[in-house]
C-alpha cells in the first residue's frame, strides 16, 4: 500500500524582526525506496512517498528497463517497509553492466552527450509539430505553480506537469526533480498517453540531465521558471526538443528551436487540436461567471444560444480558459476579444 502523506508538521522556533517566537512549520517528508527487480535490489530512491508505482515505472522506462506498462508483470509497494517488488514480463531481460558503465557516446553523427549507455538508447529525437504562443507559456507556468500547494506549504520540493494546448493533464510532486519526473512518465504509461505533442513545465532549472528525461518521456517542449545549462541547450538542439527557461511574470527566454515559440497574435485566440462542444464552452462559461464582467458574460450567452462555428466556439473556449488566473492586463485583452467576436458591447464590472 502507498502512503498519501507529502508532509508533516515539527515544532520550530522561528525569528522575525527581532522577536523570538515558538511556532510549528510545516516539513516535507524524505523516505527511502529500495527497488528490487526478479529478486534483485537495482537502486534505491530517496523520495516523497506518493505516487510510488508511477515513479518506479517512470524510472525503469526512463533507465530503459521496460518500454511500456506491460513489460512489468507485477509490482508491489510496501510503503511501510520502504520497498518495491517489481517482477518483468517474460521475455524482459535486465543486463546489469548497461546500469553502471558510463560513456560518452553519439548518435546519427551528432555531438550527443550521454552520462550512462542506456540514455543513447532511449533519448528519443522529438518530432513533436506542435507550437504555443508564448503567453501560453506563462500561462502554463503560472498553471502549474497555482497547483504547487506542497511547496506553497512547505518551499522544500519540485513539481512537473504534462500540458496540451487546451491546459494540463497532471501534476507530479517530489523532493527529487528527476522523481518528479519519473512520476509523470509513469502516468503517462499507466494511462497511455501519446507524449510527442505535449508540454513538459518544469519547477527547476534545466539541467543536461532534466533535459535527457524529457527526451526519454517523449516531449517537444520544455517550459521552466529557472536556466538551462550549456550542455542541456546542446542536448536540446541535438534532440530537437524547445528548451524555454526564465519564465517569470511576462517574460520568456527560448534557448533552442524558438520556431515552436510564436507571438501571439492580437485577436488570435489559442492554437488547439481539439473541437470543443457548445456544452463544453457554456460549461466553461458558467465556471468563469464570477469572474467576468456582467456584459462579457451575457454577450457570450446569447452568443452560444445562436449557431456558432466551430472555430468560434473553440475561439471562445480558450478566451474563457484561466480567465480567473490571469493578470489584469490580458483579462481586460480577453474581454473585448470575446465582446467583438459575440457582438456584445462593453458594460461595466
Amino acid at each position: 500500500m502507498e502512503k498519501q502523506q507529502m508532509s508533516t508538521t515539527r515544532p520550530i522556533v522561528r525569528y522575525e524582526a527581532g522577536q523570538r517566537k515558538e511556532t510549528e512549520d510545516r516539513i516535507v517528508l524524505e523516505e527511502p525506496l529500495t527497488l528490487h527487480i526478479n529478486g534483485e535490489e537495482f537502486a534505491t530512491m530517496v523520495c516523497t512517498p506518493v505516487d510510488l508505482e508511477e515513479m518506479v515505472l517512470g524510472f525503469l522506462a526512463s533507465e530503459g528497463v521496460i518500454r511500456f506498462r506491460r513489460d512489468v508483470a507485477s509490482l508491489e509497494i510496501d510503503a511501510d517497509g520502504g520497498f518495491a517488488h517489481i517482477e518483468l514480463a517474460e521475455g524482459r531481460v535486465l543486463p546489469q553492466q548497461e546500469y553502471t558503465k558510463r560513456v560518452i557516446g553519439s548518435c546519427c553523427g551528432k555531438s550527443r552527450q550521454f552520462y550512462f549507455q542506456q540514455d543513447v538508447r532511449t533519448a528519443k529525437t522529438s518530432t513533436s509539430r506542435l507550437t504555443l504562443t508564448a503567453g501560453q507559456c506563462m500561462g502554463f507556468m503560472r498553471e502549474m505553480q497555482d497547483a504547487s500547494h506542497v511547496f506553497q506549504g512547505t518551499g522544500g520540493v519540485h513539481n512537473a506537469a504534462l500540458f496540451d494546448a487546451s491546459g494540463m493533464i497532471a501534476v507530479r510532486t517530489d523532493i527529487g526533480r528527476h522523481n518528479a519526473l519519473d512520476k509523470l512518465y509513469g502516468y503517462c504509461l499507466n494511462e497511455q498517453i501519446t507524449v510527442r505533442d505535449k508540454v513538459l513545465v518544469f519547477s527547476g532549472r534545466i539541467s543536461s540531465e532534466v533535459l535527457t528525461k524529457a527526451a526519454k518521456i517523449g516531449v517537444g517542449i520544455v517550459l521552466s521558471k529557472s536556466a538551462p545549462t550549456a550542455l542541456a541547450i546542446d542536448l536540446a538542439d541535438d534532440l530537437n526538443i524547445t528548451a524555454v527557461g526564465f519564465i517569470r511574470g511576462d517574460s520568456l527566454n527560448v534557448y533552442s528551436h524558438p520556431e515552436r515559440i510564436t507571438e501571439e497574435k492580437e485577436g488570435a485566440a489559442m492554437s488547439c487540436p481539439i473541437d470543443h462542444t457548445v456544452e463544453d464552452t457554456k460549461k466553461k462559461l458558467e465556471e468563469q461567471k464570477p469572474h467576468l464582467p456582467k456584459g462579457v458574460y451575457t454577450s457570450s450567452g446569447h452568443f452560444l444560444d445562436g449557431e456558432p462555428t466551430q472555430e468560434e466556439l473553440n475561439d471562445l473556449f480558450h478566451l474563457l480558459k484561466k480567465y480567473d488566473l490571469a493578470e489584469r492586463g490580458e483579462q481586460e485583452q480577453r474581454e473585448a476579444r470575446i465582446l467583438e467576436l459575440t457582438g456584445g458591447l462593453s458594460e461595466q464590472r
